[in-house]
């Protein structure tokens, strides 16, 4: 339903509607609404932009096994989006994530050990994680394979 007031799917498109139900849906417990909301909060989507907000719903989710969540805050602790800079907290939620085949978490988790980003640096890690990354659809994943052939 509440997708539909986001697309416009046979009711007008209205993002205000669509933000208060997700709001709900979230509040209630729903995965997906509250990566949807998360999302709406990091984008600053129909609300105010807040890092903070969305990766306290990323969380909620990330408790429910959502592995698009569990990216999210790897990204947010690999970067300082709306927190400290955790590279520990990053790479267990990308190594979560991944093990669900989530494929950008594959890339992040990938250019942590190829530049070394709180971990050692390790080529070895970091290029099958770009490859299953790529494979799976992930075109980041892909430039980087083709810049590291390039290099060689």
């Amino acid at each position: 339903m509440t997708n539909m007031y986001r697309m416009g799917m046979g009711v007008p498109k209205d993002m205000k509607k669509a933000f208060e139900l997700y709001q709900v849906a979230a509040e209630l417990g729903n995965t997906d609404a509250q990566v949807d909301l998360g999302d709406m909060y990091y984008s600053g989507e129909e609300t105010t932009q807040s890092h903070e907000k969305a990766n306290y719903w990323y969380e909620k989710a990330a408790k429910n096994n959502s592995a698009k969540a569990q990216m999210y805050l790897g990204y947010a602790y690999l970067n300082g989006k709306g927190v400290a800079v955790n590279y520990d907290k990053a790479k267990s939620f990308l190594e979560l994530a991944v093990k669900q085949g989530e494929p950008s978490a594959m890339n992040h988790l990938g250019m942590m050990y190829f530049e070394g980003e709180g971990v050692t640096k390790d080529q070895n890690k970091a290029i099958p994680l770009f490859q299953k990354s790529c494979s799976e659809g992930d075109s980041n994943a892909c430039d980087k394979l083709n810049e590291i052939k390039a290099e060689k």
